[in-house]
């Protein structure tokens, strides 16, 4: 074999050999360079992947007191379900004594099951009724302790001229399983927090 190969070399020209010998030190160059830049290069792709990882964990640790934030108001906004409102009828004539306002009709809407919630709907009509009573009567609907929100509101002119309309109001409530029933006046002592009526959003 090693007197094939020196025959061989022997045979070959000036010119010949040093196109061997260039092509041999080309070998041996990508011998010996080959695996340090693939080493590198897999030692750049780690070094960029555990920056990219570094910089999750700080966006991560800079938003905490913002998912604190968010699960706080979401924990806020389940516990206004552990009360469950009185009926809405009730509850709105209640409201309406309150700000000296005359119910004239309540009609009851059809009941609705969303998953673990029921939904309950009325409608209530307030004729000949001052403006400001009547925002008195939807500011305090809105910020009962029970889970409930207006779902329409229309205002006529009862009388031109006159401080006097006919309002109409639509109400809901969401009633969870499980829910305490309360009690048809909401106790001013320990008001919850005050949101639109619905299912809480995870």
């Amino acid at each position: 074999m090693r007197a094939s190969i020196e025959a061989a070399w022997a045979g070959l020209n000036d010119r010949e050999k040093k196109l061997v010998g260039l092509m041999g030190a080309i070998f041996a160059a990508l011998a010996i360079f080959l695996p340090m830049y693939l080493l590198s290069s897999s030692i750049a792709a780690l070094e960029t992947e555990n920056e990219q990882i570094a910089t999750v964990m700080r966006d991560i640790e800079r938003a905490a007191p913002q998912l604190s934030e968010r699960e706080a108001a979401r924990r806020a906004a389940e516990a206004r379900y552990d009360l469950q409102a009185p009926a809405l009828s009730s509850l709105l004539e209640a409201q309406s004594r309150d700000q000296e306002i005359t119910i004239n009709a309540v009609t009851n809407q059809p009941e609705v099951q969303e998953g673990r919630f029921r939904r309950r709907h009325v409608r209530a009509s307030f004729p000949g009724t001052g403006l400001r009573p009547a925002v008195k009567l939807m500011n305090s609907l809105e910020a009962s302790q029970y889970p409930i929100a207006l779902e329409r509101v229309h205002i006529d002119h009862f009388a031109p001229g006159e401080d006097r309309y006919n309002v109409e109001l639509g109400v809901i409530t969401y009633d969870r399983q499980g829910a305490a029933e309360g009690a048809t006046q909401a106790p001013a002592a320990h008001p919850q927090p005050a949101g639109r009526a619905g299912p809480p959003t995870p």
